[in-house]
């Protein structure tokens, strides 16, 4: 064997036989046809899903395992014959209170994360209203304002309460109702 000559194998098309090429695209990189654009066969690069374990029940729609995964937002059931089976089992989020915004007051706060993964809650009128909270909101009046949402807050060993109104941002405690 010569160091100059490529031990590397070509994985071939599916649907024409062409060799798959490495691809640069707006989501990274991907293996797809040579022969585009009469073939656009497309293929990940990467499993961005690690199996954590196999699990011994059946996916319903395609009859193999299901496994436990690890993905991009969290664990999830998956099965085990992706990416031929999209089938997934996510987990219900529990029932949470809903506040109306109380900027634009037609529209409820809804839970959304942001790109460092925190959670926050922002109006679901966005981009129209861009209302936002970085902690959970809870059903407490402002004495100052009449706010009807306020968040908690750790003062001085203390719990307080800080109102969600942008412009009085006042900190009150269960005292002071």
């Amino acid at each position: 064997m010569s160091i100059f000559k490529s031990t590397k194998q070509v994985e071939l098309c599916p649907d024409c036989g062409s060799a798959l090429q490495i691809k640069r695209g707006k989501q990274g990189l991907f293996l797809g046809c040579s022969a585009y654009p009469q073939c656009d066969y497309i293929k990940p690069l990467h499993q961005t899903n690690r199996v954590i374990k196999d699990l011994t029940e059946i996916c319903p729609e395609c009859g193999h395992f299901l496994q436990l995964k690890q993905g991009n937002f969290g664990i999830f059931i998956g099965c085990s014959h992706y990416p031929e089976c999209h089938f997934t089992v996510h987990d219900e989020p529990e029932e949470q209170e809903e506040f109306d915004c109380p900027e634009c007051k037609t529209h409820k706060l809804v839970a959304r994360k942001g790109r460092s993964g925190k959670t926050f809650y922002g109006c679901g009128g966005f981009p129209h209203c861009k209302f936002t909270l970085a902690a959970k909101p809870i059903a407490k009046v402002c004495p100052q304002c009449q706010c009807p949402i306020a968040t908690l807050k750790k003062q001085r060993g203390k719990s307080m309460y800080l109102c969600a109104n942008k412009s009085c941002q006042s900190l009150f405690s269960e005292e002071n109702e």
